[in-house]
């Protein structure tokens, strides 16, 4: 009697109507994209501050983007789109509810001008669409916690915090995963970043040994000495050929043999007259350099006893003391303070 009475029920009209809903079928999620914006999930978010908020979610990244619109039309949300789409390029598909803004011809014929599959929720299930229903009410909330600035500004610092959060999906920030980088924040300065120490490490080291080094310019062509590790010759010459490093080169040698040199191994060859700062020996005027005896006694004029007795003038023959040209200007000599209570005779 139980199964007949429940047969009954079951056929019923009036009780199948009245009946309350059935319980829920099981979930089927989304299949999570291979590739970032391949499917995004749209939505409207608003009215909210006097404006509407076209919300877009990113299937792959869950890499959240808002742009704001005075009214939530065909034409506003076509507009958005491109801008997106000129950033992040043309998505696979696109998933939206049935809003007038989705659903117009216009919207249709834009989609499909673009290669973009249009999937449409069913009527009253918001659930279908339900990655771009969180992103609404995530955005809403960050949106009320942030109070200072205006809206642009607000919704710059929430979506900057957002994007850089790791997600609670993928436990990787959205914007890492779109982009392929994580982008710099003010986080990344607490972080020691080891290039910047080992370059200011390398620095200070420069410093410290280039106080007493040289700088010293060796060009291709060049004659030079370079370090010989023989016992010959500590230095031998050679032409410089080849620039191999900032400080190091290959010389050929006088031989034809060909020798790799650091800097520090290298010294330029200058020629004999290739100084252009020596004077020209034509312009060095002559010194003369007398000739003294070892005696240095002044010769004084003599008179010759044994003179020609056919001289008629009957005077002494002289003998001209040489000049001598003092090399060195001479000073005047005085005597010391300490002698001025003496007389010199």
């Amino acid at each position: 009697m139980d199964a007949e009475i429940e047969q009954t029920v079951r056929a019923c009209h009036k009780c199948q109507v009245n009946r309350h809903a059935p319980p829920e079928a099981p979930m089927h999620p989304w299949e999570w994209p291979s590739k970032p914006w391949s499917r995004i999930h749209i939505d409207y978010a608003g009215p909210l501050y006097g404006k509407m908020f076209l919300v877009c979610v990113d299937a792959h990244s869950k890499y959240l983007d808002v742009h704001v619109v005075n009214s939530a039309t065909s034409a506003n949300t076509i507009e958005k789109l491109r801008t997106m789409f000129a950033i992040h390029g043309l998505p696979e598909s696109i998933v939206s509810d049935n809003g007038t803004p989705f659903a117009s011809q216009e919207f249709q014929d834009f989609v499909q001008r673009n290669g973009i599959k249009h999937i449409r929720s069913s009527p009253y299930q918001p659930s279908t669409n339900g990655l771009a229903e969180r992103a609404v009410q995530t955005f809403k909330e960050g949106m009320k916690k942030v109070t200072e600035g205006s809206i642009e500004t607000r919704m710059a610092k929430f979506l900057f915090t957002y994007r850089l959060t790791p997600h609670a999906t993928t436990a990787i920030a959205p914007a890492e995963m779109l982009m392929g980088r994580r982008p710099r924040s003010l986080l990344d300065l607490t972080y020691p970043n080891i290039n910047s120490c080992v370059q200011q490490k390398q620095q200070r080291q420069k410093q410290s040994h280039d106080k007493t080094a040289q700088v010293r310019n060796f060009n291709v062509g060049d004659s030079v000495y370079i370090l010989s590790h023989n016992r010959e010759a500590k230095w031998i010459t050679g032409t410089l050929i080849k620039r191999t490093g900032p400080v190091s080169f290959v010389i050929e040698l006088n031989d034809g043999r060909t020798v790799k040199r650091h800097q520090n191994q290298i010294r330029h060859k200058h020629d004999q007259y290739s100084d252009s700062k020596l004077p020209d020996i034509s312009e060095i005027p002559d010194i003369p350099i007398p000739s003294v005896s070892n005696n240095q006694t002044d010769v004084e004029a003599v008179s010759d006893s044994n003179a020609d007795s056919s001289d008629t003038n009957d005077k002494p023959k002289s003998v001209m003391k040489p000049s001598v040209v003092t090399p060195r200007p001479t000073r005047t000599r005085k005597p010391p303070n300490r002698f001025g209570d003496f007389v010199y005779n």
